[in-house]
């Protein structure tokens, strides 16, 4: 019993002893970095601009390397806090290299909070000391552009002023930085349309078909950027009706002006936004697919497994249009404020050139609609 009590007293002391070991720890190290992030927040928010500079670059000489002291995008936001451009310019340059061999890094704290809020009041006169610093051309814009991207700028009007940039300096030091720009600015969604209109025939076979009729079509789309993406479907509402009895294409079966028929048109689309702001997004294409004319027949004796083989016509075409997205409604992320999706209304016009050997379908379709979408992305 006595031995019982002793162990059960040396293990409680033991445990007292290493809990005070464990409270008493302190790395110097981490100690450091967090008194000299905070310390460096404070001199910026004070606009001791000089103190913060110093505090940074002996932060960086002195401490462990393997340590990391500032993340890349942190060193980019308080170097435009305390225009300090050289800084900048220097993490722009070494962005992806930067965090190479540091393998140790303190708790995440909020400090650098304060600083995005003073960089907005101040954002005027950074502006301003950009301008007035003595820096090439190739720098000033790159800083220019950077503070576009810093006040939440159009992403569209942004991406284009970056791939211009590239154009004008294609062997910049700062690739990788404006790379990682170009793809921040990125748009990209998927939308999903269903519309109604009305189809005009031409040519040889609005002259056996009736040459006007009412259509829906459905669609499935990507934009990325300014290039545009689709999968479409349309067909007739109303039953077509031909002048003259026409023999089904692969079957023994005569199709008569007594007998419904109806349109039907599958493809895709490869176009180009030419304007897009956060009303409008005004697009053209080309397009390519099948348009088909099938019997409707319900007096044929045949299994329902061939009902879908009554064609009438079967062509290829290609074709053009022209589109404008008006945004009726958009939605956005309640947090970051970015665009995640909006709801349009989609006015379509375009001409498809039937491809096609059979003087039968010989021709083309004239199209006008409007379509509803919905879209996902930003």
């Amino acid at each position: 019993m006595t031995f019982l009590l002793l162990t059960f007293c040396l293990t409680g002391f033991s445990q007292v002893d290493i809990k005070n070991k464990i409270v008493a720890f302190s790395d110097s190290t981490e100690l450091l970095i967090r008194n000299g992030r905070s310390f460096i927040v404070e001199k910026t928010l004070l606009g001791d601009r000089e103190t913060a500079i110093i505090a940074i670059d002996y932060l960086k000489k002195n401490i462990d390397e393997t340590y990391v002291v500032f993340f890349p995008a942190e060193e980019i936001i308080l170097s435009i806090a305390n225009s300090n451009f050289q800084q900048f310019l220097y993490v722009a340059k070494n962005f992806d290299s930067l965090l190479e061999g540091k393998t140790k890094q303190i708790g995440i704290d909020n400090v650098m909070g304060p600083v995005y809020a003073f960089i907005s009041n101040e954002i005027s006169l950074i502006k301003k000391d950009i301008e007035r610093a003595d820096l090439k051309e190739e720098e000033k814009q790159l800083l220019r552009i950077y503070m576009k991207y810093y006040e939440g700028e159009d992403k569209i009007e942004l991406n284009k002023e970056i791939k211009q940039y590239k154009k004008v300096y294609p062997n910049t030091d700062y690739s990788n930085f404006i790379n990682q720009l170009s793809f921040s600015t990125r748009t990209s969604y998927l939308n999903f349309c269903l519309g109604y209109g009305h189809e005009f025939l031409t040519g040889n076979i609005s002259k056996v078909f009736d040459e006007h009729f009412p259509a829906m079509n459905f669609e499935m789309e990507w934009f990325v950027n300014q290039l545009y993406y689709s999968l479409f479907m349309s067909g007739s509402v109303s039953p077509l009706h031909s002048n003259q009895s026409i023999p089904v294409i692969n079957n023994d079966y005569i199709h008569t002006p007594e007998d419904d028929a109806f349109s039907i048109k599958y493809g895709g689309k490869v176009g180009r936004s030419w304007y897009r702001n956060q009303a409008f997004n005004v697009f053209s294409y080309v397009s390519i697919g099948g348009y088909q004319v099938k019997s409707q027949k319900s007096n044929f004796d045949i299994p329902d497994s061939e009902t879908a083989n009554l064609k009438l016509t079967n062509t290829f075409f290609t074709g053009i249009g022209t589109a404008c997205d008006i945004t009726l409604k958009s939605f956005k992320n309640k947090i970051t404020e970015e665009k995640v999706g909006a709801w349009f209304i989609r006015p379509n016009v375009g001409y498809d050139f039937f491809l096609t050997n059979k003087e039968i379908a010989k021709g083309g379709s004239f199209y006008i609609n409007v379509s509803m979408g919905i879209g996902l992305g930003g």
